[in-house]
Parts: structure tokens; sequence; C-alpha cells
């Protein structure tokens, strides 16, 4: 194999891992934000005097 081909098929790979990373990251930033907003509409939702952490 010359080396231009294993060039082209090591950096055809790369679009792939990098988009993957981008879904893992993201995946995981969305549910990490929906997480902060439920928990933030829920805590409205106690008793002022059942609050633990006020």
């Amino acid at each position: 194999m010359s080396t231009a081909v294993i060039l082209a098929e090591a950096t055809g790979t790369w679009p792939y891992v990098a988009a993957a990373w981008a879904v893992v990251f993201g995946g995981m930033g969305a549910y990490a934000l929906v997480t902060v907003v439920r928990g933030r509409r829920l805590s409205k939702k106690v008793a002022p005097e059942k609050r633990r952490w006020s």
C-alpha cells in the first residue's frame, strides 16, 4: 500500500470520531441542562419550611 492510501484511510475516519464525540458531549450537556431546569422547577414547589437547602 502506498502512503497516500494509508493516510486517506486514516483521515477518512476522523469526521466520524468527531461526530461521535459531539453527539456524546452534546447529549450529556443537554441531559445536564434538562436535569438542572427540572430540579429548579421542582424546588419551587416545595414548601419553604421543608426546604433543607435554604
